[in-house]
Formats: C-alpha cells, sequence, structure tokens
C-alpha cells in the first residue's frame, strides 16, 4: 500500500508526448520562462526549437549595466575584465548575470534587436553579439578606408563639397573616443544578405553602413560644422537626423531628394527619437520649475510628436495612453506599446538614473562612484518617482559607459 502524495503518483513529465510538449513550447511568451523550459530535461530541450521565431514577441527590456560587477578597481594594475555582465530584468525584480568572454576588451556602444555593438579601442575591430544565443556577426574595422555612394561628379552637380577619402578611425581614438557610437539599427534580419547595418557617430555627425561580409564601411553622410544634435533614426530606408529646430532627411538612393525640415517645437532640454511599427517619433524632455508647498521643486515635462511627411510636419501626440518609453543615457532610448504588456504602466517613462552616494560615510564605503538606479514616472505630470534604487555601482572610468536598455532575443 502507498501513502497518498507518493513519488508514483507523480507523472513523469520527462516521457510527455513530444508533440504536447512542442505545443506547450509555442504557447510561453517569456523568453525567461522558454529558456527554463528547455531546461527541464533533454526531451523537452529535443521538442522545442532552439530559437523561436514566430511565437515569442518583442520582450520587454532589461537594463544593461556596463563593467563586470567583479572588477575590482582599488587594486593597481587593474586585472583584465573577465567579460561578466549584469542585466537588470524590471518585470521579474531580478539581477540577471551572465558571462559574455567576448566582451573583455571590447566597448559596448549601442544595442539593437538583442544585439549588442562591441567595438574595440581605435576602432580596430566591431562585431555584433546576441548575449542570449552568443551568436557573433563580424563586422568592418574601421580603420580601413570608408566607401563613398555617391561619385564625385553627381556631389559637384548638387554643390556638394568632395568628401575626401579617410577612414573614421579618428572618431575612435582612445579616451574620447572609446563610445564614439551612439546608435545601431538594421535595415531587415541579419540572415538577410541585403540587411543594411547602419551606425551614428555624432563626433564626426556621421552615418556609416556595411552588410555583413562587406570588407569596408560606406559613407552615408558627414558634417563639419557645429550644430546641436540629438539623435539619428532609420525608417523605410531612410535616414533621420534629429537637431535642435529641425529634422535632416536622407535617402540613401536619391540624393537629390535629401533635405531640412525646420520644426519650431525642436528646441527642448533634450530630444531623442522612438521607431515604432506606425512610424518615427520624437520624445522632447524640458526642465522645468513649480512651486510646491513654498519651494521651487524642478520636474521633466515629456512631449510626444509623429513625424509626418508630405508635407513634412510634426503631430503632437496627446493622447499617450499607449505609449511607454524607456530611456538611458547617450541617446539610448526605445518606445514599445503599453497595451502589449499587461505588466507596463501605460503612458509613463522609465529612466536610467546615476545618483552619487547620499552621505559621506556611504561614499566612504561605496566608493565615490555613483549607483545606477530607475526612475518611473507617467508621462502626462513628468514627476518622476524612484522605483529601483542602487542596483549597481558605475565603473569609475572616464569616459564613462553608457547602460543600455537591451531587448532579450533569439533573432
Amino acid at each position: 500500500m502507498e501513502l497518498e502524495g507518493s513519488p508514483s503518483e507523480f507523472r513523469d513529465w520527462a516521457h510527455l508526448p513530444l508533440a504536447a510538449v512542442k505545443l506547450v513550447s509555442e504557447k510561453i511568451k517569456s523568453i525567461t520562462d522558454y529558456v527554463r523550459f528547455r531546461a527541464v530535461c533533454s526531451p523537452w530541450r529535443s521538442a522545442s526549437l532552439p530559437k523561436p521565431r514566430h511565437h515569442l514577441p518583442a520582450q520587454l527590456p532589461w537594463l544593461m549595466i556596463p563593467g563586470s560587477p567583479n572588477q575590482d578597481w582599488s587594486n593597481y594594475p587593474v586585472k583584465k575584465d573577465d567579460g561578466v555582465r549584469l542585466f537588470y530584468d524590471l518585470w521579474e525584480s531580478k539581477m540577471r548575470k551572465l558571462h559574455l568572454p567576448e566582451l573583455s576588451g571590447m566597448k559596448c556602444c549601442a544595442s539593437h534587436r538583442g544585439w549588442l555593438l562591441l567595438v574595440a579601442t581605435g576602432g580596430t575591430e566591431a562585431f555584433l553579439l546576441n548575449p542570449i544565443t552568443r551568436d557573433r556577426v563580424q563586422l568592418p574595422p574601421f580603420t580601413t578606408p570608408l566607401k563613398h555612394l555617391w561619385v564625385r561628379d553627381d556631389l559637384a552637380d548638387l554643390g556638394i563639397a568632395d568628401v575626401p577619402d579617410y577612414d573614421a578611425s579618428h572618431c575612435f581614438q582612445p579616451l574620447v573616443g572609446d563610445f564614439a557610437i551612439t546608435r545601431v539599427t538594421f535595415s531587415g534580419e541579419l540572415t538577410d544578405p541585403n540587411c543594411l547595418i547602419s551606425v551614428f557617430l555624432p563626433r564626426c555627425w556621421g552615418i556609416f553602413r556595411c552588410r555583413v561580409g562587406d570588407p569596408c564601411w560606406s559613407l552615408v553622410t558627414i558634417r563639419h560644422d557645429s550644430s546641436d544634435f540629438a539623435d539619428m533614426a532609420c525608417y523605410n530606408g531612410r535616414y533621420y537626423m534629429l537637431y535642435k529646430g529641425a529634422m535632416a532627411i536622407i535617402d540613401p538612393n536619391k540624393l537629390e531628394e535629401r533635405g531640412v525640415c525646420i520644426l519650431e517645437e525642436l528646441r527642448e532640454d533634450s530630444m531623442f527619437l522612438v521607431l515604432q511599427e506606425s512610424g518615427i517619433y520624437v520624445v522632447t524632455v524640458n526642465n522645468i520649475e513649480e512651486e510646491e508647498g513654498g519651494r521651487k521643486k524642478r520636474k521633466q515635462k515629456f512631449e510626444l510628436y509623429q513625424f509626418q511627411e508630405q508635407p513634412w510636419k510634426l503631430n503632437k501626440i496627446t493622447d499617450k495612453s499607449n505609449t511607454t518609453i524607456f530611456f538611458g543615457s547617450k541617446y539610448h532610448g526605445l518606445g514599445v506599446r503599453s497595451d502589449d504588456w499587461d505588466s507596463l504602466d501605460a503612458g509613463s517613462i522609465y529612466m536610467e538614473h546615476k545618483l552619487s552616494p547620499p552621505s559621506v560615510e556611504e561614499a566612504h564605503v561605496l566608493g565615490s562612484g555613483s549607483l545606477y538606479s530607475i526612475y518611473f514616472a507617467k508621462l502626462v505630470d513628468g514627476k518622476f518617482e524612484p522605483l529601483v534604487l542602487d542596483i549597481a555601482k558605475e565603473p569609475p572610468v572616464w569616459p564613462h559607459p553608457p547602460a543600455l536598455w537591451f531587448q532579450p532575443s533569439f533573432l
């Protein structure tokens, strides 16, 4: 006689029909749940795809903390980076630790669609890395001469000054050029041989692009003035460069159709672009002071605009209830539709923020470095409240590496 609840009454989950296991795996929507599912046993792993392409939706972003948590900065010489990185999963309130030896000696400049852009000091090497799958896509170094999209006769006919032959390595000089790239975008899936990978270097106001396997980067555009640059995006084959008071539009296939749209609305303290399926959006952030309880209190006012073409103009979005924005340092921002996620607070912004130690005593214990935190605000009032404090300490290096909002993906 066996007692009630004895092991013999439990189902042997490892021997479920593989068709049933496959069906269950296709219902999973969270990438972390999917990884756990495949880790249960070998039969479950064999019955589910290692890289599902369809049923997993775009994931909510994690905040990637720069630098290894194992790095001891107090002892000189500092040991070599071990490639360990922390990712804060806001939705499960967990810090996830990934060992990525590919990051050792590289600068993580930007992210896009679940991929990190890594560049060596001096631009001598560059590649994309998916931290979840560990897939790697090699890119041309920035030390090779750039290819020009336009022939010199075409430039002269349009009254554009000739651009001399040079490489972009000067933009990646040690220290000042360690994080020269602030944006990377793909025109499609990286497995597509026609997929264009574009990067933006605000230090020279340059846009470069390539395909996987190209020996060098192609120069799309470059500027040599001191315009107040804000951000860059690529949408439907066109490049959009955001400045204070203007948006420059460049079609690489039709140089003669490039132009500049004057937008008087774009004169706020900070601005960045957000891409969604419905188009290009501009987020403006204005620091203001308001009287509250007899004291002046600073807060931030957010405005959301959709860029319209033909005619070029901005349409102010008054209903922000279906937009959630994630904003990090150095223009690393992205947006998602709020109604796609039950866990999201609609019409809101999550912002990475660095705080100095609040007291001399804590500074003595923690060191002089700032602490990464996440703040939350509703877009309608801009009153930020702390959501998660003291996630990790900022590495004491200069220039400061950016903390990135990163969307995990198998693709």
